[in-house]
């Protein structure tokens, strides 16, 4: 993996030269996404019998550290991404098969991955008005529709709306509700069905474009994660790493960044003619 991180710092330095026009005009960050796809990031957590680097979180973390130097915002779609390729890749068989995972999952998990290494980048679709990310609370639902399901709802924050080729969404089975509905998780691919609300008007990140995602979509039966309805467990195995701790990879490294910018400030300021005053 050192390779991967020699090549996670030169692409910080190409970032870095971009990420204020990006910020600036919350674009989204089209140039470093395809640098990260020409080298290889996104199949980074992928097996290798799929294309991919076969790296684990700990790899992850250093690459992620190194980005967010450069540009925190392409970061954190970095790790959108990487929750989805890296929660799928770690799921232990034995653990799906035993929760009921059908045979089919597989499967269709591989093909999700072997897409990732092969250039296709995931986003998260969870958080929604007033029930944030708490499952228990979606209002998102879907239901069965013509062999597969149709899915209808609001996402409030979605990084990189309208720019990713599939999104990760939590809904709840439409007849079901209170305080333990049945939730699952879908892959859905960027379709008609999914419209963006501009919605993204933050201080700063502003290049993740995290814009509102309205969504009345159908998608086939594989979109469903674990191939069985309110399977969710096998995601929220690696959910500890994948969807709260690689977050702290990338602030880790937005903070080294900003102190490695004191001291450049500090060392080039003039005072009294003085450099370094």
């Amino acid at each position: 993996m050192e390779d991967y991180l020699k090549r996670a710092d030169e692409l910080a330095r190409r970032f870095a030269e971009r990420a204020a026009e990006y910020d600036r005009t919350a674009a989204f960050p089209k140039e470093d996404v395809d640098d990260l796809r020409a080298e290889g990031f996104l199949g980074l957590l992928v097996p290798e019998p799929l294309g991919g680097a076969g790296a684990g979180f700990r790899d992850y973390v250093g690459v992620a550290m190194a980005l967010a130097r450069g540009s925190p915002a392409t970061a954190l779609l970095y790790n959108m991404h990487a929750a989805v390729t890296g929660g799928l890749a770690g799921i232990p068989e034995a653990l799906a098969l035993a929760l009921g995972a059908p045979a089919t999952f597989f499967e269709v998990r591989d093909r999700i991955l072997r897409a990732a290494a092969e250039g296709s980048m995931y986003g998260v679709a969870i958080t929604e008005p007033e029930a944030g990310s708490r499952l228990s609370a979606m209002r998102t639902t879907y239901e069965p529709s013509d062999g597969g399901f149709r899915i209808r709802g609001f996402k409030s924050v979605t990084s990189g709306a309208g720019y990713l080729d599939a999104y990760l969404v939590a809904a709840r089975a439409a007849e079901s509700g209170g305080e333990d509905p049945v939730v699952s998780y879908f892959l859905v691919p960027a379709s008609d069905g999914l419209m963006v609300e501009e919605t993204w008007d933050p201080l700063g990140m502003r290049a993740t474009i995290s814009n509102g995602l309205h969504l009345d979509v159908h998608v086939s039966a594989d979109a469903l994660i674990g191939g069985v309805e309110g399977l969710v467990l096998p995601l929220a195995y690696t959910m500890p790493q994948w969807l709260v701790a690689s977050y702290a990879a990338v602030y880790v490294g937005v903070g080294q960044g900003a102190l490695e910018e004191a001291v450049r400030y500090l060392s080039e300021r003039v005072v009294a003619g003085s450099r370094g005053g």
